[in-house]
């Protein structure tokens, strides 16, 4: 019998590529949408997917997984990652009540593997690389929710003998991201050597490129050992703002202006001297390690933005 591949968030940055991968490999895949008139990211693969229009709030969301009966299930629908999205409420019913409802939907089906998507937010500030056994110590209410929807899926796990594991998702970059963060951001500008404003050049993260994410999921359906398992899913190397920069205008020979200190920091976030994944477990656990360097990353990703870069007007 054919697997089944269910894809929740499947119309954003992150499921989009997940999707197109599965597709790519010719695997069947089926897609939660909140609007079957897919968007930009996926509109031109939209014959080669199994659609179904269905809100986790529904109660028509048990239905519709009777009718899909996934064998594995990839859980990307999120609110409150972008930081335009600061509706409280929203954040609750996506992040927490929409995750809870999909874990009981599929529950009553047997299926191989569960995975849930967590954030670094999850940890708060740390000032040394984050192991998925610290103290969980969120700062902002996005980071809250992850933190309650990896603890709901843990339990489930746990208490009903479920194969679902959570990753937990540093920076990921790459194809068809939001045009509002930062590296897409840089790398418009850039490509029409516009001045570029930003916050501060000191500001780390573990930015993971897409493909490397992309694998992280495909390979944990090799091995749904772990019942309830937490993975860190980062490049286990932290850059700053200003690395991140230097490489783009190197690699584009853009002759941008870059001006520091415009745009205000974000308010639901502290900037800490940390921000960086410990991948040991995923690696020694699942056999994952990331692939390719910021440098490597940051060049497919270039080339992709100066071959798609009609989607962003």
């Amino acid at each position: 019998m054919q697997d089944n591949y269910l894809i929740t968030g499947a119309t954003g940055f992150i499921g989009s590529c997940i999707t197109r991968e599965l597709i790519r490999q010719k695997k069947h895949v089926s897609v939660i949408v909140r609007d079957k008139n897919l968007n930009w990211r996926l509109h031109d693969v939209a014959s080669k997917l199994d659609i179904h229009e269905c809100d986790l709030l529904s109660k028509s969301l048990d239905n519709v997984v009777s009718r899909i009966l996934p064998t594995y299930i990839f859980h990307l629908a999120t609110y409150g990652a972008l930081p335009n999205e600061t509706d409280i409420n929203k954040i609750i019913d996506v992040d927490i009540r929409g995750t809870f409802n999909l874990i009981n939907a599929t529950k009553k089906h047997d299926f191989k593997l569960f995975i849930n998507t967590g954030s670094s937010s999850e940890y708060g500030i740390k000032d040394k690389p984050m192991n998925e056994t610290d103290v969980l110590e969120p700062i902002n209410d996005y980071g809250m929710a992850k933190t309650a929807a990896t603890l709901i899926c843990q339990k489930e796990a746990i208490r009903n003998n479920l194969p679902i594991i959570n990753f937990r998702l540093f920076s990921p970059y790459g194809y068809s991201e939001d045009k509002s963060r930062l590296i897409p951001s840089v790398i418009l500008a850039a490509l029409e050597n516009k001045s570029i404003e930003l916050s501060i050049p000191s500001n780390v993260r573990d930015f993971v490129f897409i493909e490397d994410v992309v694998s992280a999921y495909i390979k944990a359906t090799e091995n749904t050992n772990g019942l309830g398992n937490i993975y860190n899913i980062g490049s286990g190397k932290q850059h700053t703002v200003k690395e991140i920069i230097d490489i783009i205008i190197r690699q584009t020979s853009s002759k941008s202006i870059i001006k520091w200190g415009v745009i205000q920091k974000q308010n639901r976030q502290l900037e800490p001297k940390t921000w960086v994944a410990n991948i040991q477990k995923i690696e020694k656990d699942l056999d994952w390690k990331p692939k390719y360097s910021l440098e490597e990353g940051l060049s497919k990703t270039i080339d992709w933005f100066k071959e798609n870069y009609q989607l962003y007007e």
